[in-house]
């Protein structure tokens, strides 16, 4: 009995992996049983044997993904336990590991993402995961001001942009897979929590005063650009865009496909509320991936700036070392 219930699961697995590749070469709508069997090498008949429809072996790739995304988060969350800048570091590294972090994976979750509103199963899987994930990662943010002393940052507005960078750059992996650098997508979160935490993500140096830096530079994120007022307003500006009647959309339609209220959008498109990220997936599948660089794009166009500076700034100061060097070599002659 217990040889064959281990075969029924390492059956249904395979069927499951079969469904990611499916919708990964395909997509959610156009994927078939008869898809997935042919990924699996196996008959229509075997699949309908351990699932009874489609929506049965969706709804199980879905819990399939969800835990195994889970289970990387807890080995995260227990880096945690040792600092919570570390637990950050794991986090990151488990978002875009190459397990979770790939196009089939990601084309998943978008199509779930996508479909979630207008599906219970889904909704709550994809829900729950988000609130968890926010939470977790608010938790490590609050430690972290706690330690370092951050009076004036939130915790989960940190979190919030985190998130949604991180959804912004698998989104990236979707549509630029064969360009995307999972490296360079690590470098610029941790740059971003650098720009929030210096003493924590600036190889381990002392928290510098307001506009301090190694050489007397001011190297500072402009808050017009980074801050939650300037965000706001960019995604309401994006979203006016493209509501009439200037844009092809209305707002019943838009708050439909979103999943939310047209009170709720109204909020977002008056600059006083705006998405989770996981709203925002949806909004991007409703409307056009454009929306995302209008939003983000200057945040990280100024996070880029910040690494540069920065980067200039150390090339500078290796050239004065050098040369003093050089210098002290030459009296000692």
């Amino acid at each position: 009995m217990a040889k064959a219930e281990a075969a029924k699961e390492v059956r249904r697995k395979q069927l499951i992996d079969a469904t990611i590749r499916a919708i990964g070469r395909v997509g959610y709508a156009s994927a078939t049983l008869t898809h997935v069997a042919s990924e699996a090498g196996l008959s229509p008949g075997i699949v309908n044997f351990y699932f009874k429809s489609k929506e049965q072996l969706l709804v199980a790739t879905l819990e399939q993904i969800a835990e195994e995304y889970s289970t990387f988060w807890q080995q995260a969350i227990n880096k945690g336990k040792v600092s919570p800048a570390a637990g950050l570091e794991a986090m990151i590294e488990a978002d875009f590991h190459p397990t979770v972090c790939n196009v089939e994976k990601v084309s998943i979750w978008y199509a779930f993402w996508a479909e979630a509103r207008s599906n219970a199963s889904y909704h709550d899987v994809v829900h729950n995961l988000e609130q968890d994930y926010l939470a977790q990662t608010a938790t490590l943010c609050q430690r972290i001001i706690q330690e370092g002393g951050y009076e004036e940052v939130s915790a989960r507005d940190v979190a919030t942009g985190l998130n949604a960078m991180i959804d912004g750059l698998w989104f990236d992996c979707l549509m630029e897979p064969k360009s995307f650098n999972r490296s360079e997508a690590k470098r610029i979160c941790r740059l971003y929590l650098a720009s929030v935490f210096p003493a924590h993500f600036s190889g381990g140096a002392a928290k510098r005063g307001k506009g301090d830096n190694d050489n007397g530079v001011v190297v500072a994120l402009d808050q017009e650009t980074q801050g939650r007022h300037a965000h706001r307003a960019r995604l309401a500006a994006a979203l006016r865009k493209r509501m009439e009647p200037v844009g092809p959309l209305r707002r019943e339609v838009l708050a439909a496909s979103a999943g939310i209220s047209v009170k709720m959008l109204e909020s977002w498109l008056d600059g006083r509320a705006e998405p989770n990220s996981w709203q925002m997936g949806r909004l991007i599948v409703a409307t056009d991936a454009q929306l995302w660089f209008e939003i983000y794009g200057p945040m990280h166009e100024e996070t880029q700036r910040l690494f540069d500076s920065r980067l200039a700034q150390a090339q500078e100061q290796a050239t004065r070392e050098r040369a003093a060097l050089a210098a002290l070599a030459n009296k000692k002659e």
